[in-house]
């Protein structure tokens, strides 16, 4: 009557529904999938057993080809009575047959000893068997809530998650890997929340993320990618290779030394520790993105203090994209504390110069390092992109202004400049360079000066009009910085004859000898006497001593020709005594064969006789 009732058209469509749904059966989710195949493959055993939460276990094996009968599949616990299992078969993708056991929970337990055991139905003959226990087969699932964030420094990324089973906090190892991709900058606002990249999907069913999990934003690592102050999007990388794998036991790591500017997708798996559990490592979670803090460098981004007081940040943009919004944010970070996602604070006094210069001026509030973050957007839908600057000291970023030069006197052919320090607090901890050119030349020659000097004497060129300028630099123990900027130039003329004190000194003695030259070669007879006036001649040695010496020799031969014995030595050497009143001269003794002298005859050999004076000797009078 039902059938009856229906539109004329309705009943083949009915008819064929029945029919279909008699020979479709329910399909039921698949209990053992070709990941989990995969991940036991290291396993050499022919029933394969797994366990995700160490509160269920499941079992199967593979075949080939069709059985040619049916298989009944067993278990017990020691001391137990066999089990039999319901199997139920899946198709492999690769072709052949796999049966799977899933056992009741209540059939589930730890560091008991477990029997299982293939039999075929027709012959009751063994076909696999194996022995276990539940606590070493676990394949785990990936961790959850993973998140990835900035660590407070250029090249690091802090990356944290939760243990998949909270029942088991400390009974697993981690393994991170992560790998550069290409780069999609996103720009962060401090005052909101980014829940991720909507153009790269990162939810995943093995995991459950954060809020900040991808966010783009300080606390969440999330600064922009880009090609630095021309505002240029960088071209799209491929996927680079993968860079490294951490193991550890801690559920979280910062990655480090990471290159700045670029994206990395990261993930993790997990694996029992091998000591209360054990088993094989489970599947990589889905990808969470991060991204690595800019180079400050590649915009120019400087950040110092010109009075100790105030810190002055400037970079540069390209001068094309005016339309584009800069805001720069500073945190205060005590010494051995990070960075704090909710301690950035927005630099209020910002300008913009000429030929793209931007700059933003703030006073911070302690003495602790300051980090700088730098958030520009861009319009027509181009990429946000952010900079940082790695945490620094007040007191060791100072940047002073030009010393003043307070005079500059020309005098005797030498400029004296004198100037006052930049900071009078920094006077004894400042080093100074002057520089100076002649003229209108680029080729400037730099003198370094003594510290805490506050003058320079420097020698000029007569007749030349010079420029200098001086800077200065804290060098001291506690406040260090770079150059400051040239002063002001100060032009000066060094008259002619300025200089002309030193140099006549010099030129006077040339000009004298160069007249007494002229003056040789124009009137050489008038010179020659004039030598000989003042400059005699020296007298010749051979003629005045050559008789004296032809008469020496002659004499020299008629003593060498005179007998031995009858030649009389005389004593060439007199040794006079000491004073008279010490020593009184002793009686002369005869010489064999040499009769004395008498009394007043007269001596032959005086002429011979030398005289040797004694120290302390006296003239002596007559006896």
């Amino acid at each position: 009557m039902v059938v009856a009732c229906l539109p004329r058209g309705w009943l083949p469509v009915l008819l064929a529904v029945v029919l279909l749904s008699l020979r479709s059966p329910t399909v039921a989710p698949e209990l053992v999938t070709s990941q989990d195949a995969a991940l036991l493959e290291e396993v050499r055993e022919d029933i394969l057993c797994f366990s995700r939460s160490f509160e269920d276990l499941t079992c199967f094996w593979d075949e080939e080809e069709e059985a040619s009968g049916m298989s009944h599949f067993y278990y017990w616990y020691s001391r137990d009575v066999p089990t039999a299992c319901a199997v139920s078969t899946q198709r492999r993708e690769a072709g052949g047959t796999r049966h799977v056991c899933a056992f009741p929970s209540q059939d589930v337990r730890l560091f008991t000893q477990l029997h299982v055991l293939v039999l075929d139905a027709a012959t009751n003959q063994t076909r696999h068997q194996r022995e276990l226990s539940v606590d070493v087969v676990g394949l785990i699932g990936p961790p959850v809530n993973i998140s990835a964030r900035w660590a407070g420094a250029t090249g690091q990324v802090h990356v944290s998650w939760q243990t998949p089973l909270p029942d088991y906090p400390n009974f697993f190892l981690y393994e991170v890997r992560y790998s550069a991709v290409s780069p999609h900058s996103m720009a962060w606002d401090p005052s909101k929340q980014h829940t991720g990249d909507p153009r790269t999907p990162l939810s995943s069913s093995t995991h459950t993320p954060t809020a900040g999990g991808a966010a783009v934003s300080p606390q969440a690592g999330q600064v922009g990618a880009g090609a630095g102050g021309s505002g240029a999007t960088a071209a799209p990388q491929s996927p680079m290779p993968l860079l490294q794998d951490l193991v550890l036991t801690n559920t979280w790591v910062v990655l480090q030394h990471l290159r700045p500017g670029v994206r990395y997708h990261i993930q993790v798996r997990t694996k029992p520790d091998g000591t209360s559990m054990d088993g094989v490592w489970g599947p990589w979670s889905q990808a969470v993105a991060a991204e690595t803090p800019h180079s400050s460098g590649d915009i120019g981004l400087c950040c110092s203090t010109p009075d100790l007081q105030h810190v002055r940040c400037e970079w540069s943009w390209d001068p094309a994209e005016h339309s584009s919004s800069h805001e720069l944010f500073y945190q205060e970070t005590p010494r051995g504390a990070g960075i704090r996602e909710d301690m950035w604070q927005r630099c209020e006094e910002a300008s913009v110069g000429t030929q793209g210069a931007h700059s933003c001026t703030f006073q911070p509030s302690n003495a602790s390092a300051i980090a700088v973050l730098l958030n520009v957007t861009r319009p027509h839908g181009l990429p946000g992109l952010s900079y940082f600057q790695d945490p620094f000291w007040l007191h060791q970023a100072v940047l002073t202004e030009a010393p003043q030069l307070v005079e500059a006197a020309v005098a005797q052919g030498q400029l004296s400049l004198q100037w006052l320090p930049p900071l009078e607090q920094l006077a004894e901890q400042l080093d100074y360079q002057v520089r100076y050119t002649a003229g209108s030349s680029p080729d400037w020659k730099v003198l370094q000066v003594p510290r805490a000097a506050r003058g320079q004497v420097l020698d000029l060129r007569p007749g030349a009009r010079y420029r200098a300028q001086v800077r200065a630099r804290p060098v001291g123990p506690r406040y260090r910085g770079s150059w400051s900027a040239w002063s002001e130039p100060v032009a000066v003329d060094a008259s002619p004859d300025a200089g002309w004190v030193v140099p006549s000194a010099t030129l006077l003695p040339l000009g004298i000898a160069g007249a007494l030259l002229g003056l040789r070669c124009a009137f050489p007879a008038l010179c020659s006497t004039v030598k000989q006036r003042l400059w005699p001649p020296v007298p010749d040695l051979q003629r005045a001593l050559g008789s004296f010496l032809h008469d020496s020799g002659k004499q020299g031969q008629a003593l060498y020709k005179q007998p031995a014995e009858e030649a009389v030595l005389p004593c060439l050497l007199e040794v006079l005594p000491g004073p008279a009143a010490a020593l009184t001269p002793p009686a002369p003794e005869p010489t064999a064969g040499r009769p004395l002298p008498r009394a007043g005859a007269p001596s032959t050999d005086i002429a011979n006789q030398s005289y040797l004076l004694v120290s302390g000797w006296e003239p002596r009078g007559p006896p």
